[in-house]
């Protein structure tokens, strides 16, 4: 296998950065003593949460003129009263991760399914705006580069064949050890993960929780694609649910694979209609902290990452 290469993708949904304060150093004694006074240092740490959510009506179409006052942000059940942030991320960039599931299980369909992958990536890319990379796993995971030209991409996902056991878990949380949670370099942009699987993991030596948590601290918000109807409940649903709601995004049926193209506008239409609220939090924030997002309206449905992570440094 070759070596795999990190994806040049962007920050977005939830952004934390450290600060630290230290106190000036003291000044000598005066006089002819070498004896200096103590030294002291006052460190405090505050973090900076940036945290992406979707926001529909009651008959689930994507509200695009939220308020501030519409909303309350609760951070372990209690209210954040220091947001320093609300607004709009309609025309931000994306960052599109495309996962595909390669293993002997997505055997049936697997030609239309990579016809719908491809479609996918001349929908939603917009050039000089938006990036995109391919990964595609099954016992083991292939790493694409952003860099790849738009045939590139396309030449490798038109000749997969699906073989192996499938590894899902361990690919998640190698995409999410090979992405930075924060580059300074770029401005903020949406990371996006769109995962063509039936949710089945026969190989994995890493967790469903291991996997939802690289997802989490990677920033990643996942949008997965079942291949079947919404009726037909399979056995992999349930893995592919738990990982796209901890992250802010949801599972999508495709009951046929000529109906990619209006799944796949779904998609597109939630990530262009979100919105950003910032806060600061102080203390001891290391570890796993749970969010929340409360609409004042009980009409709203509000979809988010489930938490973030604090700095432990």
């Amino acid at each position: 296998m070759p070596m795999l290469k990190p994806i040049a993708l962007l920050t977005f949904a939830l952004t934390m950065w450290a600060a630290e304060g230290v106190a000036e150093e003291p000044a000598l004694d005066s006089g002819n003593s070498a004896k200096t006074r103590t030294e002291m240092t006052i460190r405090k740490t505050v973090q900076e949460v940036r945290l992406g959510f979707q926001v529909s009506s009651r008959d689930g179409h994507a509200l695009l003129d939220a308020r501030p006052e519409q909303f309350s942000v609760f951070q372990d059940g209690q209210k954040i009263t220091n947001v320093t942030g609300f607004y709009a991320d309609h025309d931000l960039p994306l960052r599109v991760l495309l996962m595909i599931d390669a293993s002997d299980s997505m055997t049936k369909g697997f030609a239309s399914e990579r016809e719908a992958a491809i479609d996918f990536l001349q929908r939603i890319v917009r050039p000089r705006m938006d990036e995109s990379a391919v990964v595609i796993f099954s016992t083991q995971m292939e790493m694409g580069s952003s860099k790849e030209s738009g045939e590139q991409k396309l030449q490798r996902i038109s000749v997969l064949r699906s073989s192996g056991l499938t590894a899902l878990y361990d690919a998640i949380c190698r995409v999410g050890e090979a992405l930075p949670t924060h580059d300074p370099e770029y401005p903020p942009a949406r990371r996006l993960l769109v995962l063509l699987s039936d949710g089945n993991d026969t190989y994995s030596m890493h967790s469903l929780k291991d996997a939802i948590a690289a997802a989490q601290r990677a920033e990643l918000v996942v949008y997965a694609i079942a291949a079947h109807k919404p009726s037909e409940y399979r056995s992999g649903d349930a893995n592919l649910t738990k990982l796209a709601e901890a992250t802010g995004g949801r599972v999508l049926f495709l009951k046929k694979y000529d109906q990619s193209e209006k799944v796949f506008a779904e998609i597109e239409e939630e990530i262009r209609a979100q919105y950003t609220v910032t806060f600061r939090t102080s203390g001891d924030v290391c570890g796993f902290h749970r969010l929340e997002i409360r609409p004042e309206d009980g009409s709203l449905k509000i979809r988010a990452r489930a938490g973030f992570y604090g700095d432990c440094r």
